[in-house]
């Protein structure tokens, strides 16, 4: 993984990549990962032909994958500090500072609770910095099952999960990743805030709140092995007749992938996806 940068944002210390093609970028990405694992989720351990960090400096975009509040150099944020408003906020802060290195549009990539996230800005006051986003493995349809909300509030951090449990809840059938993946995502894993899943939970009441007030182009891919966040082909497409108000939403029925889509076989496949919309978008602004 390239080398960790950290910011001074919002009151707090950010960390992350900061990945820049080799002349004037086209647009900025920013990547943020889901529950549980860090900014390394973007950059395939195992093929380096599939990192996003290296597939978007590649095609002129810099791309800022960042250890989302509470991980990474701002380990020990938990509750009301962790939640997606919040987490938002700090995030703009750290745009603001990107964007003082060069004018150039911003894009956001979010995976599972950083897709949460992604959503909570696009619909902020302040996402007039957003050109536009995509999306995965969002939890519009949550297992109330997988979390209770009253035991959320009362922990710092979730029990670690085990192999067993990551390979069950976030990768597709045998073949569709390497072998060796989950003895090698441990590397990218990491305690998880228990308030931030909260906003998990809720995201079936939040996202139609706030999925009308997105202006921007938005991409929702959902994975078709995906059994932690429910929903099928018919829960994809409800959750992109929401965005209203969006100029175009591109809906994605990703094959031969489970949750963790940046992370399975077709992760180069997806991650070219993406930049291709995000090209699309600033061709058509």
């Amino acid at each position: 993984m390239p080398g960790i940068t950290t910011w001074e944002v919002g009151g707090q210390r950010l960390s992350g990549t900061d990945t820049r093609p080799a002349g004037a970028p086209r647009a900025t990405i920013v990547a943020l990962h889901g529950g549980g694992y860090s900014a390394g989720y973007w950059d395939h351990p195992l093929d380096p032909a599939a990192s996003l960090l290296a597939l978007g400096p590649a095609l002129g975009y810099r791309v800022v994958a960042i250890d989302r509040p509470g991980y990474g150099a701002s380990h020990g944020l938990v509750g009301d500090s962790v939640r997606a408003d919040r987490q938002a906020e700090i995030v703009f802060d750290l745009i603001d500072t990107l964007r003082a290195d060069g004018e150039t549009a911003v894009f956001l990539i979010g995976h599972s609770m950083g897709a949460v996230l992604a959503l909570h800005m696009a619909a902020s006051a302040r996402a007039g910095t957003i050109a536009g986003l995509d999306i995965s493995g969002l939890p519009f349809v949550f297992d109330e099952a997988l979390a209770d909300k009253q035991q959320l509030a009362r922990l710092d951090f979730l029990p670690d999960n085990s192999r067993k449990f990551r390979r069950g809840l976030f990768y597709g059938p045998d073949g569709t990743f390497d072998a060796d993946m989950i003895a090698a995502e441990e590397g990218l894993t990491r305690p998880i805030p228990a308030a931030e899943i909260i906003d998990a939970v809720e995201c079936p009441v939040s996202t139609p709140a706030l999925a009308p007030k997105i202006t921007v182009p938005v991409r929702i891919t959902r994975a078709e092995s995906d059994v932690s966040s429910g929903g099928g082909r018919e829960g994809l497409e409800s959750c992109g007749a929401l965005f209203t108000s969006a100029p175009r939403v591109e809906l994605a029925w990703q094959r031969a992938s489970g949750h963790n889509i940046s992370l399975h076989h077709v992760a180069r496949a997806y991650h070219l996806r993406a930049i291709a919309f995000f090209d699309e978008a600033l061709g058509c602004a």
